[in-house]
């Protein structure tokens, strides 16, 4: 529990928050493509932001996040929805961005993600220490961040992508689609996803996630993909392919600006998605996983906008 003086300072902070008027009169957020949980997201970020601070926000598709994070180091938007994968690479200039992107900005995590490496539940295949051989969607096309996060985990097990039969897959969807039809051995998709739960009801049996291998911790995964991590992934209504606690590839989800939006600015935001998270929470069950807290996390890869870190100065954290 917060103390009541901290409660104090966070009402105080919500209230300044609220009767600030902004220096921009239009907020443009970069999501993911129309029909994803980013845009899902950053349409519920867009409605609260707009009604509490009075002025114009929009959420706006990308087809991946490597287009849309240059458009935010460059101020063409606002906000955006980031993982830390993309962001990690994004700061430092690594593929697929040409160069480093050191305008970005975080303001909060929103959302942890991990990623399941399904296979059929009467698979022989139990963690990535014994998965030689397997045909596996190795290649997302639409995300090299993921690709690359697919390189850390076959690690955890002492492979690599030549140890393995390496499929591509345009997104996930055509991915769970491959382990339904029998064409891959382990398909990959974020845990809770609506393709993992139609890949359970349409398999006899169902589906279940891999373990990682026994090299996998924090600073392993860490080490071979930047921004990513493990968690313990645990059986829960709506995450499907789960017989126990497994351990699976994590990485967080943050609402990112950029140095050219002002200390106030961002300030203002900050404190204006706190208050608004339970509301938030109601209506996406994705946000549920944290509590407000929790939408500060005290080491990253990339730097917090100092009016963001004012605010959550201010709420103690």
């Amino acid at each position: 529990m917060w103390s009541k003086a901290l409660a104090a300072v966070l009402v105080a902070a919500w209230l300044t928050a609220h009767a600030a008027a902004l220096e921009r009169e239009l907020l443009t957020i970069a999501t993911t493509p129309a029909g994803t949980l980013f845009f899902s997201i950053g349409g519920g970020l867009a409605r609260a932001l707009q009604t509490e601070l009075g002025v114009r926000v929009s959420p706006r598709p990308y087809g991946s996040p490597s287009r849309g994070i240059p458009l935010l180091n460059q101020d063409d938007v606002a906000l955006a929805l980031v993982s830390s994968l993309d962001a990690a690479r994004a700061w430092q200039g690594l593929a697929p961005y040409p160069s480093a992107n050191r305008e970005i900005r975080l303001l909060a995590r929103v959302m942890p993600m991990m990623n399941g490496y399904f296979v059929r539940a009467d698979s022989p295949y139990r963690s990535f220490d014994d998965v030689r051989g397997a045909r596996m969607v190795y290649e997302l096309r639409g995300s090299q961040a993921q690709t690359l996060l697919a390189d850390a985990v076959l690690a955890t097990g002492g492979l690599t992508a030549a140890d393995v039969d390496a499929v591509a897959a345009a997104h996930v969807v055509e991915s769970v689609d491959a382990l339904i039809e029998g064409r891959v051995d382990i398909a990959v998709s974020a845990l809770g996803t609506a393709a993992a739960q139609r890949a359970h009801a349409s398999i006899a049996g169902g589906i279940r996630a891999l373990a990682l291998g026994s090299r996998a911790d924090d600073a392993f995964m860490n080490a071979h993909m930047p921004g990513s991590r493990t968690a313990i992934a645990r059986p829960a209504p709506g995450i499907v392919g789960l017989d126990g606690p497994t351990l699976v590839p994590a990485y967080d989800t943050f609402l990112g600006t950029n140095a050219a939006v002002s200390d106030e600015d961002a300030y203002a935001i900050t404190l204006t998605i706190v208050r608004a998270w339970q509301a938030l929470q109601r209506d996406y069950p994705a946000l549920r996983a944290l509590t407000a807290r929790e939408l500060f996390v005290p080491e990253t890869d990339i730097p917090y906008h100092p009016g963001a870190l004012r605010a959550w100065r201010e709420l103690g954290l």
